[in-house]
């Protein structure tokens, strides 16, 4: 078997937009990895409130369906100790795939804010880092030429609770999940 360079995705997905599948299709498109794990976190570090884990794998699975087996949902997260940190996960990820390069995706945005991730240096030592740009945050050295749209999950949970249009804002087959 050859050895596969695997993006490590991680983050709320609460929900999914845009936003994430294109960063999917540019990461496994443009060569960088052969495939994208996207792994919704069990529980926030910083104590973000979040939807359920079952309604976020669902999501995800609806982010991910246009991919195929490049692109999968990971669900390391729920199996390891709570709070489950970053470092964790990739540690977890590396045992099981000894003869794979992991890297780990980021945002800039993140990466103004890596004292507050704990042990960063496992973390990046494991899983060097993919760094995408945010609108809005300073470019990071090493950042690639692709920048996030202007959508986050944020703005989509306040459009939904305002009863105001997701078209533009999620892929149909995720706001299909996300509403039902």
């Amino acid at each position: 078997m050859t050895a596969k360079i695997r993006a490590l995705f991680g983050g709320s997905f609460d929900p999914p937009h845009f936003g994430h599948q294109l960063l999917i299709h540019y990461l496994l498109e443009s060569g960088l990895v052969d495939e994208v794990r996207v792994i919704p976190c069990n529980d926030h570090p910083f104590g973000k409130p979040l939807s359920s884990f079952p309604d976020r794998l669902k999501w995800c699975e609806a982010l991910v369906a246009p991919f195929g087996e490049r692109a999968v949902v990971d669900v390391i997260e729920a199996e390891l100790p709570v709070p489950s940190y970053s470092y964790q996960t990739a540690e977890a990820l590396a045992a099981a795939f000894p003869d794979d390069e992991l890297r780990w995706v980021v945002g800039s945005d993140a990466v103004e804010h890596v004292d507050r991730w704990m042990e960063w240096p496992r973390l990046v030592a494991v899983a060097p880092l993919i760094v995408v740009g945010r609108q809005g945050h300073p470019d990071q050295a090493e950042q690639l030429p692709l920048a996030m749209p202007k959508v986050s999950s944020s703005e989509i949970r306040n459009r939904i609770d305002q009863g105001a249009s997701l078209d533009g804002w999620l892929p149909r087959r995720i706001q299909r999940a996300v509403l039902n």
